[in-house]
């Protein structure tokens, strides 16, 4: 499948990251948050980006191997995902570390780490009101891919994100663009196939790259020195495949 370089050396060098176990500050729920918990947070949310982002690496890989188009694209969107809010999660929270924002940092990290859509549409038909009052709401795929496509008119000058992301969706979707790529036209027939053209793995190279970017920024804001310099790694690995700049 085409696009298969850079996916692979992320997916190899991330199943080689042991990730450290993290100890949570004692900081009781009812006590403000201090610098320590907000720097603890950022750790825990990015161990625990990278356990998820490379057990998904592991199986697309494996999809792509196997010419499973479809069902790449499927994972490829659950990765663009998080590469959305990684983006979103980087900016804010470099902003309200630098000034000292602890409660504001510390409710974004709550946010992602504990809010449930489902539990709040439909926890009160399993459990009581006092635990539905404590979990808060998640943050909304539009506005992490909103966020996602800001990054990108500042640095490239144009957003692709939320094109991007519409059409991986397009594909998840039972619809016409899932339908179609089974179908081929001969005159009036029409035969049902495998498909075996288009690939997802291009655009997942370029999201991936922003993904590792984005974990290194978190990384940095929460002062965290083992596995950063991993991180690094992988960046520099990824800038020595780009082609060279012609004179």
């Amino acid at each position: 499948m085409q696009g298969m370089t850079p996916v692979s050396i992320i997916s190899a060098a991330l199943e080689k990251v042991s990730l450290p176990p993290l100890t949570r500050p004692p900081v009781g729920p009812g006590d403000d948050p201090t610098e320590e918990l907000v720097l603890w947070a950022i750790k825990f949310y990015v161990e625990s980006a990278i356990a998820h982002v490379r057990t998904v690496l592991c199986g697309l890989v494996e999809l792509a191997a196997a010419g499973n188009i479809p069902t790449a694209f499927l994972t490829s969107r659950n990765l663009f995902e998080w590469t959305a809010q990684a983006c979103y999660m980087s900016r804010n929270l470099g902003n309200y570390v630098s000034k000292k924002e602890w409660d504001r940092a510390w409710r974004l990290l709550s946010m992602v780490a504990m809010g449930n859509k489902w539990v709040k549409d439909h926890g009160s038909a399993y459990c009581s009101a006092e635990v539905l009052d404590d979990i808060p709401e998640p943050l909304r795929i539009a506005n992490v891919v909103a966020a996602y496509d800001e990054y990108q008119r500042q640095q490239l000058g144009s957003g692709s994100a939320k094109d991007n992301y519409g059409l991986l969706s397009e594909y998840s979707h039972p619809n016409s663009v899932c339908m179609q790529q089974y179908h081929e036209y001969v005159g009036r027939e029409v035969r049902f196939i495998t498909p075996a053209t288009g690939s997802p793995l291009p655009l997942v190279n370029w999201c991936l790259i922003d993904l590792m970017m984005f974990l290194e920024e978190l990384l940095r804001i929460g002062r965290e020195t083992i596995l950063r310099p991993v991180v690094v790694s992988i960046l520099k690995e990824m800038a020595a495949l780009a082609p060279p700049e012609r004179a």
